[in-house]
């Protein structure tokens, strides 16, 4: 009898081991390769780049809702991942897009293009139709992060083309890449209108003792 449970037990174990070696790896995805900028390097002289993000989008989740079924709950794919936390990627995305440079752990002068990233996963409708959704709060500091120059909120949806984590995947690419549209078109706004003046101005100035 004993040598029967051990004989279980072994096989038991061998299916368990045998199971999880036919596991397929879990799926990465990034943004892809660099995109064509959208303006060349320094087109905004005195203006940095500053992607913020809570706290629960340092995991590297790609997240859906089921708005068909309950909006509030938020849950994510268990087998497929982003290569990094959303607003890296994002911010990444950004910066090849308008070649602005990102604040880091720079003190120096000079406006800040802040983002404050709210929403960004896949939205089902349906079952089978799903869109990706990226939302958030834009705002121009000026050199001393004291004064808002402008602001403006941001909602942007792309259609899934699957409803799955690939599609929610290319759907929130495609906004991120449509954010970066949006920026360039505002920023050249701003600039006709003189109010990146003081960026300009400020962007050579040593911070204040």
């Amino acid at each position: 009898m004993n040598r029967f449970l051990i004989w279980l037990v072994a096989g038991l174990l061998a299916g368990c081991v045998g199971g999880t070696r036919n596991l397929s790896p879990a799926e990465v995805y990034d943004f892809g390769v660099p995109v064509e900028p959208l303006a060349e390097e320094g087109r905004w002289p005195g203006v940095l780049l500053d992607i913020r993000a809570p706290h629960w989008f340092d995991a590297r989740d790609i997240e859906y809702r089921l708005l068909y079924e309950n909006p509030l709950k938020l849950r994510n794919y268990a087998r497929s991942h982003w290569a990094a936390a959303p607003a890296l990627l994002l911010s990444q995305r950004l910066r090849q897009q308008l070649g602005l440079p990102g604040v880091g752990g720079q003190i120096a002068a000079g406006c800040v293009l802040r983002f404050e990233l709210q929403e960004f996963s896949q939205a089902f409708d349906t079952p089978q139709r799903s869109r990706g959704i990226l939302q958030g709060q834009a705002g121009i500091l000026d050199g001393r992060r004291q004064l808002v120059v402008a602001e403006r909120r941001l909602l942007i949806e792309q259609s899934a083309p699957t409803a799955d984590a690939q599609g929610g995947v290319i759907a929130l690419v495609a906004a991120s890449e449509e954010l970066g549209r949006e920026f360039a078109a505002w920023l050249n706004d701003l600039e006709k209108r003189g109010r990146l003046k003081g960026c300009r101005s400020t962007a050579g100035e040593s911070p204040s003792h």
